[in-house]
């Protein structure tokens, strides 16, 4: 007689939490059941939160069943996401496709709120990223912000928050993510909200990747890439020509609007009306495209550096085609950043 008992099946997670030495005595983290990995700050460089940051902590689970790693820099403000991929390799979420998954489950979590309800949550992003997170945002009935990049200009972005939401989630294209300002607190926020994700996803015998991918085919699959085009005594001259002579026609894309906030001004080219942006002044321009395309130059570090964010997107239909859509979006983008550095980085 055959045992058509239901078979149990283990939807526990299996996580790995990467943190510094100095977060020992941190109460979310002593009085956690995570399993964690703690790092010498200094020895592993966090300048940029990427692979290579994560790349002791992959090594420590090199070969085991882990379901995700959740890695924080040493000032504990900035975080990345280490995730096993359809063949079981382990790749890290990028700034972007991260906020995306803390978006959703931030504002969903395994439902759909009503849309005719109250909107209790708000979202405030940097500027640079992409469209996607105002989609994820707009269909999850929650309310969100702009702001420009970095900790302390997310923070006062959250100091100002009128009344009547009960929770916020701030982000930006440099791993910061803030569900508390309260450091111990934000660091128990993000665990519990990933570790709630992926149990639910075993539950349905899915992944962070397949999260991932249905996102993009929900949502659009958006692309993004940022490039440093600093060019010794140059920077001005390139930053400005992207402010005073911003590429279109010759791209053939239509211009829909500039925000300067160098100058403090916006200005939609469809309809004329010029205002001033909400955000502060800073070397920065933004021109935003009919195709979806937006252009991002940042003039930083006392004019030494310049970068370059570019952000489109493209339809994915469904899983099979996300890695041929994946490699179409990004193979735009780079052509993208050939025409530009033909017609407006190349300024002699």
């Amino acid at each position: 007689m055959e045992n058509d008992q239901p078979v149990e099946v283990n939807i526990t997670p299996k996580g790995l939490i990467y943190l510094p030495e100095t977060a020992k005595g941190l109460k979310s983290v002593s009085e956690s059941k995570m399993e964690t990995l703690f790092y010498t700050p200094g020895q592993n460089s966090d300048e940029n939160l990427n692979y290579k940051f994560l790349l002791p902590a992959l090594e420590e689970i090199k070969g085991q069943d882990y379901d995700y790693v959740l890695g924080f820099d040493s000032e504990l403000s900035r975080t990345i996401i280490g995730y096993p991929n359809a063949e079981g390799r382990f790749l890290v979420f990028n700034a972007h496709q991260q906020a995306a998954i803390f978006t959703h489950t931030f504002l969903a979590g395994n439902s759909f709120p009503s849309m005719d309800e109250e909107k209790t949550k708000i979202v405030i992003k940097s500027v640079v990223l992409s469209q996607q997170i105002d989609k994820i945002v707009t269909k999850n009935n929650g309310a969100y912000k702009e702001s420009h990049a970095g900790y302390e200009d997310l923070k006062e972005r959250i100091l100002n928050i009128e009344e009547g939401f009960e929770a916020y989630l701030a982000f930006d294209e440099r791993n910061h993510v803030i569900l508390d300002l309260d450091k111990d607190k934000n660091i128990e926020l993000q665990i519990s909200l990933i570790e709630d994700l992926v149990k639910d996803l075993k539950g349905k015998e899915k992944s962070l990747y397949d999260f991932h991918v249905d996102l993009q085919i929900r949502y659009k699959l958006y692309g993004e890439k940022t490039f440093n085009i600093t060019s010794e005594g140059e920077n001005k001259k390139i930053f400005d020509r992207f402010r005073t002579k911003p590429p279109s026609d010759a791209m053939h894309e239509e211009l829909v609007s500039i925000s300067d906030y160098k100058k403090q001004l916006f200005f939609n080219k469809l309809t004329g009306r010029k205002s001033e942006p909400e955000l502060r002044q800073m070397d920065m321009v933004q021109l935003d495209y009919s195709s979806g395309l937006k252009i991002s130059v940042e003039l930083t570090d006392g004019g030494s550096k310049l970068f370059l964010h570019l952000s489109d997107y493209t339809d994915c239909y469904n899983k099979d085609s996300f890695a041929s859509a994946r490699k179409g979006i990004n193979d735009r983008l780079l052509k993208i950043v050939v025409s530009l550095g033909k017609m407006v980085i190349d300024v002699n």
